[in-house]
């Protein structure tokens, strides 16, 4: 049956403009009804695995990069949900689901690297959000902080699904220190509106995924670095209720740890060989991504990930490492998934929570690029110590940025410079909005 140009089934929802119609067939007869935006018909959630709903929206941008690199890796028994101002973006999403946000204020056309618009078009939007939400038992929340969209956007989805009473957990990322410090004030900004809307927040420091990148790692390479580690972050977690495996997990299990549990970090460990278990357990332990020792948590969630070779006693010597470096009254969970893929190799996923809400998310690390820099006196450049038994870092930086030298860069943030080849990147190159690229204003 078509109506408005667009072929409807029974049991389908079409969103269009904020306008949905229900499709059914009763007495020989199609029946079409205006209702409100709902995802209820989700065809994946006829294919879902578990009785539970899990739903990822992904905001702005980078999460919207994020989202297609989960889906390329065949993510399933969850909905998938983008969302953003800029049209072009959404167009490039792979999600079933896309919320145009703030369709009114930036006709289509991106938040311009600005928070406060971001918000804007979310609050715009929030009938769609709730209708996206509807239904969810836990919501996980992406985004890349420090840009508009999702710096702004973010923290207004969370208050709502928690007004909604869903498990709301958010997975961001900070931005690259060589991306200004403009992003980096942006994206401080925007995870501290929302960390009180959320019931764990796990963020990712870009500049600590570098310390697990090659020495020749590509700016392209660099900047998909995130998306990796955000696709970590949430099937490790949903793997464990949404798919049969070894040792599955209760929702309520999930719930126990992230429930209320603010600040939460994650690691990542993989090892094969003699001795493999413990090897991929002390790796995530003590992988750059946790930044907060996991003796001072809460609760910590564990997935171990194998082929079918998992052997009884090797889940038994992850399972007491953990437990001797907790404390007595932490609760620790833990599942086993399934992955023929990793062919002999084992992978630990840790999630810890439960840190102290006063501790402030460490800014620098150890390391803040291994990006080649070309032409900058060594007494310029930054000199960050990393101490892990007090989790604070001391820095020793010029107040002036020296410019960074990239050796690829999208064509408009090009600033050639008269060596062949070079590419000089300004920091505000990095906020120019997608209306400013495409040579269009926004109306007041």
């Amino acid at each position: 049956m078509k109506n408005n140009g667009y072929t409807l089934t029974a049991k389908e929802v079409c969103v269009l403009g904020g306008q949905a119609e229900r499709v059914y067939y009763r007495d020989d007869n199609f029946i079409v009804e205006k209702v409100e935006p709902s995802f209820s018909h989700n065809p994946a959630a006829e294919k879902r695995l578990s009785r539970e709903v899990i739903k990822v929206i992904a905001v702005g941008g980078g999460g919207g990069n994020a989202l297609n690199h989960i889906i390329r890796k065949g993510l399933k028994g969850i909905d998938l949900i983008a969302a953003n101002t800029d049209l072009n973006d959404l167009d490039r999403s792979l999600a079933e689901y896309k919320i145009i946000l703030g369709e009114t204020l930036t006709r289509g056309l991106g938040a311009g690297a600005i928070p406060e618009v971001g918000e804007a078009a979310a609050k715009e939007s929030l009938p769609q959000i709730r209708a996206a939400l509807e239904g969810a038992d836990m919501v996980y929340l992406t985004a890349g902080m420090g840009g508009g969209t999702g710096t702004g956007g973010i923290p207004v989805i969370a208050r709502v699904a928690k007004e909604m009473n869903i498990l709301t957990v958010a997975v961001v990322t900070k931005p690259f220190s060589f991306e200004g410090a403009r992003r980096k004030r942006y994206a401080e900004e925007g995870i501290e509106k929302l960390r009180p809307h959320v019931d764990a927040l796990i963020v990712v420091p870009n500049d600590r995924l570098l310390e697990l990148a090659q020495e020749q790692t590509l700016l392209l390479e660099s900047f998909a670095l995130p998306d990796e580690y955000l696709c970590q972050a949430i099937q490790g977690v949903t793997d464990l209720v949404t798919h049969p495996g070894l040792v599955n997990l209760d929702f309520a299990d999930l719930k126990t740890v992230m429930k209320e549990a603010g600040l939460a970090v994650m690691g990542v460990g993989r090892a094969s060989g003699e001795e493999r278990m413990l090897k991929a357990v002390r790796m995530a332990l003590e992988s750059p991504l946790m930044e907060f020792k996991a003796n001072a948590a809460r609760g910590l969630l564990m997935n171990i990930i194998s082929a079918d070779d998992l052997g009884l006693h090797e889940v038994q010597e992850a399972a007491n490492y953990i437990q001797d470096i907790l404390a007595e009254d932490v609760t620790f969970v833990w599942g086993c998934a399934v992955d023929t893929s990793l062919d002999g190799a084992v992978e630990i996923v840790l999630i810890a929570t439960g840190f102290d809400e006063t501790v402030q998310i460490p800014n620098k690390t150890k390391m803040q690029s291994r990006i080649h820099r070309q032409n900058i006196p060594k007494e310029k450049k930054e000199e960050a110590v990393y101490t892990a038994e007090t989790t604070t870092l001391n820095v020793q930086e010029e107040q002036q940025e020296p410019e960074v030298v990239l050796s690829y860069s999208p064509a408009w943030l090009e600033e050639r410079s008269s060596q062949e080849g070079i590419i000089r990147i300004k920091e505000e190159s990095f906020d120019l909005p997608t209306f400013t690229r495409l040579g269009k204003t926004l109306h007041k």
